[in-house]
């Protein structure tokens, strides 16, 4: 078979991609027997529809916004943030460094006093954001107390490396930096104010974030599902499958980095190394059905302490009632793990078991549903070996007309946003 474009993952950065080929001469080609990859949705046999974690459209980009408006029509509502921080036994608004209302007096004080002490002694600190490391950036722009108590074990439970060995390359808009004003009057008021990236959020009214990659599915005709790659011949431009093998002019690759150097022919040894120097997060994805209605306002809660394996919990039911079947809840629970098996019994146990201890979850709740999903690339981790690594491999490939993009193709914490822009622009070096 002779194919112009080869797709390799049916996740939203290669749908995008094909999307926008229009009717060029391409292929998708997903291993798994659905399209979606980490944006999707399963639908159990109670009638929760689980996502793979929170996956919330945060749009800004006018186009995207427009596509999707115009892929899910009336199936959209816009909603905005309620998301908290449960810590030091109370719940605060997020995010925790303009939001100390609530929690005791004498950590407010800790926290304002050491931010007041970093912005007199750190005043010229933006020349030099990308010379720290994410830890010494966190004590420097928030001070040692908004650190101590939310920033460094929270980033701890995230990425699960010593944040010395992070760097701020990923930082972005993702992490709000208030101004002293603003941590001041949410030290003192409940000030519901509108902080950050993700502070609104479009999700589909029905079939949860499956109905996004499905409503995409209808405009895109080249999709084989269950096709597994065997080995890519780069001299020769030939995918090697189950189905038999692909001829291509050019190949766009949307699975994680380290997979697909596994799979191309004679891959040159420094391109080898270079992979092998990267390093990411998995990510064990609890979700429960819970009988009972009200389980809590809230859209998602963060968990910064020790006490919590998990670092991140949210509610689906808040985020459109047609996830639940009537008189339910249900939530998902993030744990971060690496290089090592996790035990999903032995975590299901102590998860339920720590819900109830922040008072999440009462004891005398009934858990009729639990689909555990296993991600095995969650985030990319931004060491000081990832962009060198990230530049050898990439330029290898683009000489061979391999176009690496998306999440894990391009190796960088983003959006769902960024995947569909991302897939766009690359259409226009597919010839």
């Amino acid at each position: 078979m002779k194919i112009d474009t080869v797709i390799i993952g049916g996740g939203i950065t290669g749908l995008s991609v094909a999307y926008h080929l229009k009717n060029k001469n391409y292929i998708i080609l997903e291993k798994e027997n659905a399209i979606g990859g980490l944006c999707k949705s399963v639908t159990d046999k109670n009638g929760f529809i689980y996502d793979y974690t929170g996956h919330l459209l945060h749009i800004k980009n006018d186009y995207v916004k427009k596509l999707v408006k115009k892929l899910l029509k009336k199936n959209l509502i816009l909603k905005n943030r309620n998301s908290w921080i449960y810590s030091n036994n109370v719940f605060t608004r997020y995010p925790f460094q303009a939001n100390l209302f609530g929690l005791p007096e004498k950590i407010i004080y800790e926290c304002i006093e050491e931010f007041i002490k970093s912005k007199l002694q750190n005043s010229q600190l933006s020349t030099l954001n990308s010379q720290l490391s994410f830890y010494d950036w966190c004590l420097k722009i928030f001070g040692n107390g908004i650190s101590k108590y939310f920033m460094i074990p929270y980033n701890e439970k995230l990425w699960k490396i010593n944040l010395k060995n992070l760097t701020t390359d990923w930082l972005g808009n993702y992490v709000p930096q208030p101004a002293l004003q603003e941590v001041i009057k949410g030290a003192f008021t409940d000030d519901n104010k509108k902080i950050g990236y993700n502070a609104t959020f479009f999700y589909p009214k029905m079939g949860g974030i499956q109905s996004l990659i499905d409503s995409l599915k209808k405009n895109i005709p080249g999709i084989k599902t269950d096709v597994k790659i065997s080995s890519i011949d780069i001299s020769r431009k030939i995918v090697k499958t189950n189905n038999g093998d692909i001829q291509y002019k050019n190949l766009v690759n949307t699975i994680p980095l380290p997979e697909i150097v596994k799979l191309i022919k004679s891959v040159p040894e420094n391109v080898k190394k270079a992979s092998k120097k990267l390093k990411w997060t998995s990510v064990l994805n609890i979700n429960l059905g819970i009988r009972r209605k009200n389980l809590s306002d809230k859209h998602w809660i963060y968990f910064p302490e020790k006490k919590f394996n998990f670092y991140r919990a949210g509610f689906y039911r808040n985020f459109s009632e047609s996830l639940c079947p009537d008189g339910t809840s249900s939530m998902y629970i993030e744990i971060s793990y690496r290089n090592r098996k996790i035990s999903k019994e032995k975590m299901l146990k102590k998860t339920i078991g720590e819900l109830k201890s922040a008072g999440v979850l009462k004891s005398s709740d009934k858990i009729i549903s639990e689909c555990i999903l296993d991600i095995p690339y969650a985030y990319v981790i931004y060491d000081k070996d990832r962009n060198t690594a990230l530049e050898t491999i990439c330029n290898y490939l683009r000489k061979n007309f391999i176009f690496s993009i998306g999440r894990y193709g391009g190796w960088k914490y983003s959006t769902m946003e960024d995947a569909i822009l991302e897939g766009k622009e690359i259409t226009k070096w597919l010839k």
